[in-house]
Protein backbone atom coordinates (compact mmCIF):
# COMPACT_ATOMS: atom_id res chain seq x y z
CA UNK A 1 0.00 0.00 0.00
CA UNK A 2 1.27 3.51 -0.79
CA UNK A 3 2.59 5.27 2.31
CA UNK A 4 0.49 8.25 3.40
CA UNK A 5 -2.65 7.03 1.71
CA UNK A 6 -5.87 6.18 3.52
CA UNK A 7 -6.62 2.48 3.71
CA UNK A 8 -9.04 1.73 0.80
CA UNK A 9 -12.63 1.34 1.94
CA UNK A 10 -11.92 2.27 5.55
CA UNK A 11 -14.80 4.71 5.68
CA UNK A 12 -17.05 3.08 3.10
CA UNK A 13 -15.70 4.89 0.05
CA UNK A 14 -15.29 3.00 -3.19
CA UNK A 15 -12.14 1.04 -3.89
CA UNK A 16 -10.80 -1.37 -6.47
CA UNK A 17 -10.86 -4.99 -5.37
CA UNK A 18 -7.34 -5.54 -6.67
CA UNK A 19 -6.13 -3.06 -4.04
CA UNK A 20 -7.16 -5.38 -1.23
CA UNK A 21 -6.82 -8.82 -2.84
CA UNK A 22 -4.73 -11.34 -0.87
CA UNK A 23 -1.84 -12.17 -3.20
CA UNK A 24 0.36 -14.83 -1.56
CA UNK A 25 3.40 -13.80 -3.63
CA UNK A 26 3.10 -10.15 -2.62
CA UNK A 27 2.54 -10.98 1.05
CA UNK A 28 5.36 -13.52 1.16
CA UNK A 29 7.75 -11.15 -0.61
CA UNK A 30 6.93 -8.30 1.75
CA UNK A 31 7.43 -10.46 4.84
CA UNK A 32 10.81 -11.70 3.58
CA UNK A 33 11.85 -8.12 2.77
CA UNK A 34 10.87 -6.93 6.25
CA UNK A 35 12.82 -9.74 7.89
CA UNK A 36 15.85 -9.05 5.68
CA UNK A 37 15.85 -5.30 6.36
CA UNK A 38 14.73 -5.42 9.99
CA UNK A 39 15.71 -8.84 11.36
CA UNK A 40 13.76 -9.68 14.48
CA UNK A 41 11.67 -6.52 14.28
CA UNK A 42 8.16 -6.74 12.84
CA UNK A 43 6.93 -3.61 11.06
CA UNK A 44 3.71 -4.93 9.47
CA UNK A 45 1.17 -7.63 10.22
CA UNK A 46 -0.90 -9.09 7.38
CA UNK A 47 -4.52 -9.83 8.23
CA UNK A 48 -6.47 -12.01 5.80
CA UNK A 49 -10.28 -11.88 5.72
CA UNK A 50 -12.91 -13.68 3.68
CA UNK A 51 -14.49 -10.88 1.62
CA UNK A 52 -14.62 -7.12 0.97
CA UNK A 53 -17.30 -6.62 3.65
CA UNK A 54 -15.07 -8.33 6.21
CA UNK A 55 -12.18 -6.15 5.05
CA UNK A 56 -14.23 -2.99 5.63
CA UNK A 57 -15.37 -4.15 9.06
CA UNK A 58 -11.99 -5.19 10.46
CA UNK A 59 -10.26 -2.11 9.04
CA UNK A 60 -11.96 -0.12 11.79
CA UNK A 61 -10.07 -1.90 14.55
CA UNK A 62 -6.46 -2.23 13.42
CA UNK A 63 -3.79 0.46 13.29
CA UNK A 64 -3.27 0.93 9.57
CA UNK A 65 0.37 1.93 10.05
CA UNK A 66 1.11 -1.49 11.53
CA UNK A 67 -1.20 -3.74 9.51
CA UNK A 68 -2.16 -4.63 5.97
CA UNK A 69 -5.61 -6.16 5.56
CA UNK A 70 -6.48 -8.27 2.52
CA UNK A 71 -9.42 -10.43 1.48
CA UNK A 72 -9.09 -13.91 -0.01
CA UNK A 73 -12.66 -14.46 -1.27
CA UNK A 74 -13.50 -17.39 1.02
CA UNK A 75 -12.71 -19.04 4.33
CA UNK A 76 -10.99 -21.88 2.51
CA UNK A 77 -8.71 -19.46 0.63
CA UNK A 78 -7.71 -17.68 3.84
CA UNK A 79 -6.58 -21.00 5.32
CA UNK A 80 -4.86 -22.12 2.09
CA UNK A 81 -2.87 -18.89 1.84
CA UNK A 82 -1.78 -19.05 5.48
CA UNK A 83 -0.73 -22.70 5.04
CA UNK A 84 1.18 -21.81 1.87
CA UNK A 85 3.00 -18.93 3.55
CA UNK A 86 3.77 -21.07 6.61
CA UNK A 87 5.39 -23.69 4.38
CA UNK A 88 7.53 -21.06 2.64
CA UNK A 89 8.37 -18.71 5.50
CA UNK A 90 8.30 -21.05 8.50
CA UNK A 91 8.59 -19.05 11.75
CA UNK A 92 8.31 -15.68 9.99
CA UNK A 93 4.74 -16.42 8.92
CA UNK A 94 3.68 -17.40 12.43
CA UNK A 95 4.19 -13.86 13.70
CA UNK A 96 3.45 -11.96 10.47
CA UNK A 97 0.19 -13.35 9.04
CA UNK A 98 -3.16 -14.10 10.65
CA UNK A 99 -6.59 -14.89 9.29
CA UNK A 100 -10.03 -13.90 10.59
CA UNK A 101 -12.90 -16.05 9.35
CA UNK A 102 -16.55 -16.77 10.08
CA UNK A 103 -17.30 -19.49 12.61
CA UNK A 104 -20.10 -20.87 10.38
CA UNK A 105 -21.46 -24.12 11.87
CA UNK A 106 -18.29 -25.13 13.73
CA UNK A 107 -19.99 -24.44 17.08
CA UNK A 108 -22.07 -27.57 16.39
CA UNK A 109 -19.69 -29.36 14.03
CA UNK A 110 -16.00 -28.51 14.67
CA UNK A 111 -13.98 -28.32 11.46
CA UNK A 112 -10.48 -27.94 12.89
CA UNK A 113 -10.28 -24.18 12.39
CA UNK A 114 -10.37 -23.54 16.13
CA UNK A 115 -7.14 -25.53 16.53
CA UNK A 116 -5.13 -23.25 14.24
CA UNK A 117 -2.93 -20.75 16.04
CA UNK A 118 -2.99 -18.12 13.29
CA UNK A 119 -6.68 -18.30 12.33
CA UNK A 120 -9.34 -16.62 14.45
CA UNK A 121 -13.11 -16.99 14.26
CA UNK A 122 -16.08 -14.75 14.94
CA UNK A 123 -17.84 -15.38 18.25
CA UNK A 124 -20.99 -16.48 16.43
CA UNK A 125 -21.88 -17.66 12.92
CA UNK A 126 -20.50 -14.59 11.14
CA UNK A 127 -19.88 -10.85 11.51
CA UNK A 128 -23.55 -9.90 11.23
CA UNK A 129 -24.68 -12.28 13.96
CA UNK A 130 -21.77 -11.18 16.15
CA UNK A 131 -22.62 -7.47 15.98
CA UNK A 132 -26.42 -7.46 15.76
CA UNK A 133 -28.41 -6.32 18.78
CA UNK A 134 -31.71 -4.61 19.54
CA UNK A 135 -29.78 -1.36 20.07
CA UNK A 136 -28.01 -1.56 16.71
CA UNK A 137 -31.26 -2.43 14.91
CA UNK A 138 -32.78 0.64 16.55
CA UNK A 139 -30.02 2.88 15.19
CA UNK A 140 -30.38 1.40 11.71
CA UNK A 141 -34.16 1.85 11.66
CA UNK A 142 -33.81 5.42 12.94
CA UNK A 143 -31.51 6.15 10.00
CA UNK A 144 -34.09 4.83 7.52
CA UNK A 145 -36.90 6.63 9.36
CA UNK A 146 -35.12 9.96 8.89
CA UNK A 147 -34.78 9.25 5.17
CA UNK A 148 -38.28 7.85 4.69
CA UNK A 149 -41.11 9.41 2.68
CA UNK A 150 -43.69 9.42 5.46
CA UNK A 151 -45.32 6.19 6.58
CA UNK A 152 -45.20 7.10 10.28
CA UNK A 153 -48.80 6.06 10.92
CA UNK A 154 -48.29 2.69 9.20
CA UNK A 155 -45.10 2.06 11.18
CA UNK A 156 -46.82 2.82 14.48
CA UNK A 157 -49.66 0.45 13.59
CA UNK A 158 -47.15 -2.24 12.66
CA UNK A 159 -45.24 -1.87 15.93
CA UNK A 160 -48.51 -2.27 17.82
CA UNK A 161 -49.17 -5.62 16.11
CA UNK A 162 -45.82 -7.13 17.02
CA UNK A 163 -45.51 -9.17 20.19
CA UNK A 164 -41.71 -9.27 20.53
CA UNK A 165 -38.54 -7.38 19.66
CA UNK A 166 -37.52 -7.09 16.02
CA UNK A 167 -34.36 -9.08 16.73
CA UNK A 168 -36.38 -11.96 18.19
CA UNK A 169 -38.69 -11.81 15.18
CA UNK A 170 -36.01 -11.92 12.50
CA UNK A 171 -34.27 -14.75 14.36
CA UNK A 172 -37.50 -16.77 14.22
CA UNK A 173 -37.70 -16.05 10.48
CA UNK A 174 -34.13 -17.25 9.92
CA UNK A 175 -33.50 -20.14 12.30
CA UNK A 176 -35.19 -22.81 10.17
CA UNK A 177 -33.09 -21.79 7.16
CA UNK A 178 -30.00 -22.06 9.34
CA UNK A 179 -30.91 -25.52 10.56
CA UNK A 180 -31.74 -26.61 7.01
CA UNK A 181 -28.33 -25.44 5.79
CA UNK A 182 -26.65 -27.22 8.68
CA UNK A 183 -28.48 -30.49 7.91
CA UNK A 184 -27.55 -30.12 4.24
CA UNK A 185 -23.88 -29.72 5.15
CA UNK A 186 -23.80 -32.43 7.84
CA UNK A 187 -25.49 -35.07 5.68
CA UNK A 188 -23.79 -34.05 2.43
CA UNK A 189 -27.00 -33.57 0.44
CA UNK A 190 -25.46 -30.85 -1.76
CA UNK A 191 -28.81 -29.11 -2.07
CA UNK A 192 -29.09 -25.56 -3.34
CA UNK A 193 -30.32 -22.70 -1.18
CA UNK A 194 -28.93 -19.84 -3.27
CA UNK A 195 -32.38 -18.91 -4.56
CA UNK A 196 -33.56 -18.03 -1.05
CA UNK A 197 -32.03 -14.57 -0.87
CA UNK A 198 -32.88 -10.89 -1.21
CA UNK A 199 -30.30 -9.64 -3.70
CA UNK A 200 -32.65 -8.95 -6.62
CA UNK A 201 -36.05 -10.06 -5.41
CA UNK A 202 -36.58 -10.55 -1.69
CA UNK A 203 -37.73 -14.16 -1.49
CA UNK A 204 -38.23 -13.74 2.25
CA UNK A 205 -41.49 -11.97 1.43
CA UNK A 206 -42.71 -15.34 0.12
CA UNK A 207 -42.77 -16.80 3.63
CA UNK A 208 -42.45 -13.81 6.00
CA UNK A 209 -45.21 -11.35 6.88
CA UNK A 210 -43.50 -7.91 6.99
CA UNK A 211 -46.16 -6.62 9.40
CA UNK A 212 -46.21 -9.34 12.06
CA UNK A 213 -42.86 -10.93 11.15
CA UNK A 214 -44.48 -14.34 11.33
CA UNK A 215 -42.68 -17.02 9.35
CA UNK A 216 -44.74 -19.56 7.39
CA UNK A 217 -42.54 -22.65 7.68
CA UNK A 218 -44.58 -24.63 5.15
CA UNK A 219 -44.00 -21.97 2.50
CA UNK A 220 -40.30 -21.87 3.31
CA UNK A 221 -39.98 -25.65 3.03
CA UNK A 222 -41.87 -25.47 -0.26
CA UNK A 223 -39.27 -23.01 -1.58
CA UNK A 224 -36.49 -25.37 -0.50
CA UNK A 225 -38.26 -28.30 -2.14
CA UNK A 226 -38.75 -26.45 -5.43
CA UNK A 227 -35.07 -26.61 -6.34
CA UNK A 228 -34.26 -29.90 -4.58
CA UNK A 229 -37.07 -32.34 -5.39
CA UNK A 230 -34.86 -35.42 -5.78
CA UNK A 231 -33.29 -35.03 -2.33
CA UNK A 232 -36.16 -33.41 -0.47
CA UNK A 233 -37.60 -36.56 1.13
CA UNK A 234 -34.22 -37.60 2.56
CA UNK A 235 -33.60 -34.03 3.66
CA UNK A 236 -36.90 -33.82 5.55
CA UNK A 237 -36.18 -37.13 7.29
CA UNK A 238 -32.76 -35.87 8.39
CA UNK A 239 -34.25 -32.54 9.48
CA UNK A 240 -36.76 -34.36 11.70
CA UNK A 241 -33.99 -36.50 13.21
CA UNK A 242 -31.86 -33.46 14.03
CA UNK A 243 -34.78 -31.57 15.56
CA UNK A 244 -35.63 -34.51 17.81
CA UNK A 245 -32.04 -35.40 18.67
CA UNK A 246 -30.71 -31.90 19.37
CA UNK A 247 -33.44 -29.52 20.52
CA UNK A 248 -30.73 -27.22 21.90
CA UNK A 249 -29.95 -26.03 18.36
CA UNK A 250 -32.55 -23.34 18.91
CA UNK A 251 -30.89 -22.30 22.18
CA UNK A 252 -27.96 -20.97 20.13
CA UNK A 253 -29.67 -19.01 17.33
CA UNK A 254 -26.67 -16.79 16.59
CA UNK A 255 -24.58 -19.89 15.93
CA UNK A 256 -27.27 -21.39 13.71
CA UNK A 257 -28.55 -18.37 11.76
CA UNK A 258 -26.65 -16.74 8.93
CA UNK A 259 -26.30 -12.99 9.16
CA UNK A 260 -27.43 -12.58 5.54
CA UNK A 261 -30.75 -14.23 6.40
CA UNK A 262 -31.30 -11.94 9.39
CA UNK A 263 -30.59 -8.98 7.10
CA UNK A 264 -33.00 -10.26 4.44
CA UNK A 265 -35.79 -10.64 6.99
CA UNK A 266 -35.18 -7.10 8.25
CA UNK A 267 -34.94 -5.79 4.69
CA UNK A 268 -38.49 -7.02 4.06
CA UNK A 269 -39.63 -4.77 6.91
CA UNK A 270 -37.59 -1.75 5.81
CA UNK A 271 -38.68 -1.74 2.18
CA UNK A 272 -42.36 -2.14 3.11
CA UNK A 273 -42.57 0.12 6.16
CA UNK A 274 -39.77 2.64 5.53
CA UNK A 275 -40.20 3.80 1.90
CA UNK A 276 -37.21 5.99 1.09
CA UNK A 277 -37.48 9.57 -0.17
CA UNK A 278 -35.42 8.82 -3.27
CA UNK A 279 -37.92 6.12 -4.26
CA UNK A 280 -35.28 3.40 -4.36
CA UNK A 281 -35.42 0.07 -2.60
CA UNK A 282 -32.82 -0.47 0.10
CA UNK A 283 -30.37 -3.14 -1.09
CA UNK A 284 -28.86 -5.91 1.00
CA UNK A 285 -25.29 -4.66 0.56
CA UNK A 286 -26.31 -1.17 1.69
CA UNK A 287 -28.08 -2.52 4.77
CA UNK A 288 -25.12 -4.70 5.74
CA UNK A 289 -22.71 -1.80 5.29
CA UNK A 290 -24.91 0.47 7.41
CA UNK A 291 -24.92 -2.15 10.18
CA UNK A 292 -21.12 -2.29 10.09
CA UNK A 293 -20.76 1.50 10.08
CA UNK A 294 -23.24 2.12 12.93
CA UNK A 295 -21.80 -0.64 15.11
CA UNK A 296 -20.29 0.74 18.31
CA UNK A 297 -16.58 -0.02 17.98
CA UNK A 298 -16.27 -0.39 21.76
CA UNK A 299 -18.48 -3.49 21.54
CA UNK A 300 -15.84 -5.21 19.41
CA UNK A 301 -13.30 -4.90 22.21
CA UNK A 302 -15.61 -6.98 24.41
CA UNK A 303 -15.78 -9.93 22.00
CA UNK A 304 -14.00 -13.25 22.43
CA UNK A 305 -12.54 -12.68 18.96
CA UNK A 306 -10.78 -9.52 20.09
CA UNK A 307 -9.49 -11.14 23.30
CA UNK A 308 -8.02 -13.98 21.21
CA UNK A 309 -6.37 -11.52 18.81
CA UNK A 310 -5.00 -9.51 21.71
CA UNK A 311 -3.56 -12.64 23.36
CA UNK A 312 -1.92 -13.67 20.06
CA UNK A 313 -0.34 -10.23 19.64
CA UNK A 314 1.01 -10.25 23.21
CA UNK A 315 2.53 -13.71 22.69
CA UNK A 316 3.96 -13.15 19.19
CA UNK A 317 4.58 -9.44 18.62
CA UNK A 318 4.88 -8.02 22.12
CA UNK A 319 6.88 -5.01 20.90
CA UNK A 320 3.91 -3.73 18.86
CA UNK A 321 1.00 -5.43 20.63
CA UNK A 322 -0.33 -2.32 22.39
CA UNK A 323 -0.24 -0.28 19.16
CA UNK A 324 -1.72 -2.86 16.78
CA UNK A 325 -5.34 -2.12 17.67
CA UNK A 326 -6.83 1.27 16.90
CA UNK A 327 -8.75 2.00 20.11
CA UNK A 328 -8.28 5.77 20.32
CA UNK A 329 -11.31 8.04 19.91
CA UNK A 330 -9.92 11.56 20.18
CA UNK A 331 -9.45 14.12 17.42
CA UNK A 332 -5.79 13.27 16.92
CA UNK A 333 -6.64 9.62 16.32
CA UNK A 334 -9.21 10.60 13.70
CA UNK A 335 -6.58 12.75 11.96
CA UNK A 336 -4.20 9.79 12.03
CA UNK A 337 -6.90 7.56 10.57
CA UNK A 338 -7.33 10.02 7.72
CA UNK A 339 -3.71 9.40 6.75
CA UNK A 340 -4.21 5.63 6.49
Amino acid sequence: MIKGRRRPGRYGESYRLEEIWADPEEIGGTIMKMERNYPGLKSKIFILTEGPGDYEFYSRFFNCELSEIRFANSKENVIKIIDSLSDRLKEDAESSVIGIVDRDFSFFMPDGTEERENVFMTDTHDIETMIISDELIGRVLEYYRKHSAGGEFQRNMTIGLRKESILSSIVRCSVLIGLSLYVNQKYGFNMTFKHINCKKKNLFLEFTDPVTFRCDEDKLLSLISGRNKAKYEDFMAALSVEKAKNPDYFDHPMQLCRGHDLMCALLADINVNYPQMDGRKVLLRDLERLFRNLYDRNEFYRTELFHSLEKWSEDNISEMSKSLFDRSKNHQSMMAAERC
